[in-house]
């Protein structure tokens, strides 16, 4: 299984190489600067993005500074807000509003804007960040899959129906309970923020029965007496497949192109940098979400996990929107991968 990093070291130079040449006109740019004694432009960018390790990559963005680095580097002194949002919703509501510039969380509220926006806004994915497997967990033990749901058992996640957990979860019912199937648990899915999830999940009062989670909350919650694991996201979808991933409106790719390409450069660094620290990484994470100094063990486990994969190339992302799109997410089909994702990240390759 490929790890961080993504790909192959001579598909990546390639992809860099790419890259170097799609920034050529902001290097050029630059490089009149310099020549005339102009002074780099200043801009503002705003990212807006879910919790959790699975965004590690803009973590050690955010704490390294590289995308501002890396503008400079292109003659843009650019200034970086960062702000974590709790579900997909609100994360596609500030990119509408154009309250943000970027927004990264699960790959089933990116394909929904992408869905809805294609005759105005035009909302793309920039690039993925993460595969990684979730957990749907139980604190039942005479639940062994999805058939033991009774009514009454309430299914904890970001947003029903339309969260990436809750698309994972539809396909799962599908499998076991027959074609056409897919809504059969809808009913019994509650919206949680992850940490509220883990609460209830160990309450011995609460009616919540299960937690469709990410990382770093479900590898915490499985370490408690009685806690269980139905079945993963891996399992579901056959492999590993893009969980995160970063986007925005077209608006920002062509009107603010040397950010753009900075943002691209900047995150290749990212992921390099969990490739070759995690260690060091992780003490970014902890730095600005402001993680107990605690959890670092646990949380250089997770990277370290084979089954996270920090990488730009999205992975496996064409089965997840067929399914999106045959019952009823989405109302465009997507010939390919590329009809969502901007250019920027064509030469990686993909899925």
């Amino acid at each position: 299984m490929v790890r961080s990093g993504g790909m192959p070291g001579d598909v990546l130079g390639r992809a860099i190489r790419s890259l170097r040449s799609v920034v050529g006109a902001a290097t050029a740019v630059t490089l009149v600067l310099a020549a005339t004694g102009g002074s780099a432009s200043a801009e503002t960018a705003k990212v807006v993005l879910q919790f959790g390790i699975s965004y590690l990559p803009l973590s050690v963005m955010q704490a390294e500074n590289l995308w501002e680095k890396r503008a400079k580097e292109l003659g843009l002194d650019l200034k970086v807000e960062w702000q974590n949002l709790g579900n997909g919703g609100a994360l596609n509501d500030a990119i509408l509003t154009g309250s943000a510039d970027l927004a990264a969380g699960g790959l089933a509220p990116m394909m929904k804007l992408w869905d809805r926006t294609r005759g105005n806004v035009k909302v793309r994915g920039i690039a993925a960040l993460n595969s990684s497997s979730l957990l749907l967990v139980t604190n039942r033990p005479d639940i062994k899959s999805l058939k033991d749901f009774k009514p009454d058992d309430k299914i904890a996640l970001s947003v029903p129906k339309v969260s990436y957990q809750a698309v994972v979860l539809q396909m799962a019912a599908e499998e076991q309970f027959g074609k056409g199937q897919f809504e059969k648990l809808d009913a019994q899915t509650v919206s949680m923020k992850h940490s509220d999830a883990v609460a209830a999940l160990l309450s011995p009062r609460s009616s919540i029965a299960a937690y469709f989670g990410s990382s770093p909350y479900q590898e915490a919650v499985m370490k408690r007496p009685g806690i269980q694991k139905v079945l993963t996201s891996f399992d579901v979808l056959g492999g590993p497949t893009t969980f995160s991933a970063v986007w925005s409106a077209t608006s920002f790719v062509e009107k603010r192109p040397v950010a753009y390409k900075a943002f691209l450069l900047a995150l290749d660094d990212a992921v390099k940098r969990i490739a070759n620290d995690r260690p060091g990484v992780v003490d970014d994470y902890i730095k600005v979400t402001n993680t107990e100094e605690s959890e670092r063990e646990s949380l250089l486990a997770i990277v370290n996990d084979p089954q996270n994969v920090y990488t730009l190339v999205p992975q496996n992302t064409e089965k997840f929107s067929e399914f999106l799109a045959r019952t009823g997410f989405l109302d465009n089909k997507p010939v390919s991968w590329k009809d969502y994702f901007f250019p920027g990240i064509y030469p990686l390759g993909g899925n």
